[in-house]
């Protein structure tokens, strides 16, 4: 169990280690976040679904705008499936509003230096993480869409992505704190005072993964009928329960998903962001986190075709 600045406790095992990395998602980072507030393309149907051709022309999410069934602003923007830039473009804003020539007591040139200094070495840090990460969210989607579906190995990249995402938000836990510590006493008050005045988000977009765990749960059914109507059978009762259990235990997750990382979202729009209420949303936000990427692989499984299909 790895602590992010002595209060942030990341989950080990199957559960993606997405609380920190998605925790701040719902509201807007997983698709472009708002600065700190003071202020499809389908599957071939003609491809052999034996072979993946183009890993992005599937269900990576990085390179298409949002899907059909996406909701509000949601749709127009593009994915981040990784969330070095998202964290980077957070802590830049936070370095920005304190920057700013409207501040009562703005940043000295001492810690003009010091903010550039920290905002570089989060940077080259997140640069190989992220680089990393993208590549195991990859295969992860790649294994999700083959014929069938190995569970296990889908759980061994989990575990490995949740490993690098918990290192990057780590990094970015650690350089918010030491921004913060940059801050003189009166500038911490202001900010304290402007967080006051910061309206929570009222969009009602629910998380992106709940879309990415449902298309991909459509594109599993699909080829599970396809393979079986090769061999004139259709999906029985104990397919179609599975499939329909599988989409209400996402989407009911999901859902408190999405609670959870709007309220971390909202903290984290203030100037000054309380650490503490941001770890407490962790412990409480973070089973609801690993049940949903659990139940997401179990499902995947459930789908796969019968033997000799």
């Amino acid at each position: 169990m790895e602590k992010l600045s002595g209060k942030f406790e990341m989950r080990e095992g199957t559960v993606r280690s997405l609380r920190l990395a998605l925790l701040f998602l719902g509201a807007g980072l997983l698709f472009g976040a708002s600065p700190v507030g003071a202020q499809g393309v389908s599957p071939d149907p003609g491809g052999d679904p034996g072979i993946i051709h183009a890993l992005s022309r599937w269900v990576i999410p990085g390179q298409t705008k949002g899907w059909v069934g996406v909701q509000g602003g949601e749709r127009d923007r593009p994915m981040t499936v990784t969330p070095g830039n998202r964290f980077l473009s957070i802590l830049r804003s936070h370095a920005e509003w304190y920057a700013s020539s409207r501040r009562a007591v703005g940043l000295s040139v001492t810690q003009r230096r010091k903010v550039d200094r920290l905002l570089v070495d989060t940077r080259n840090k997140l640069v190989r993480l992220d680089g990393e990460d993208l590549a195991l969210v990859q295969l992860f989607e790649a294994g999700a869409v083959t014929p069938s579906v190995d569970i296990s190995r889908l759980g061994q990249l989990n575990e490995k992505i949740g490993s690098v995402e918990g290192e990057e938000a780590q990094v970015f836990v650690a350089a918010l704190s030491r921004f913060q510590k940059i801050l003189l006493p009166l500038q911490r008050r202001e900010g304290e005072e402007a967080s006051r005045k910061v309206l929570p988000d009222m969009s009602v977009d629910l998380s992106g993964a709940v879309f990415f765990a449902d298309r991909i749960l459509s594109i599993r059914w699909n080829r599970l009928e396809n393979r079986l109507e090769r061999s004139g059978k259709k999906p029985d009762a104990s397919y179609v329960q599975a499939f329909q259990a599988g989409r209400d235990k996402i989407w009911s997750l999901g859902i408190r998903k999405t609670v959870g990382d709007k309220e971390a979202m909202d903290l984290l729009k203030k100037p000054w962001v309380d650490l503490a209420r941001l770890a407490a949303l962790e412990k409480r936000n973070g089973p609801v986190e690993g049940s949903f990427w659990e139940e997401f692989i179990h499902s995947l499984g459930m789908l796969n075709p019968p033997a000799g299909a």
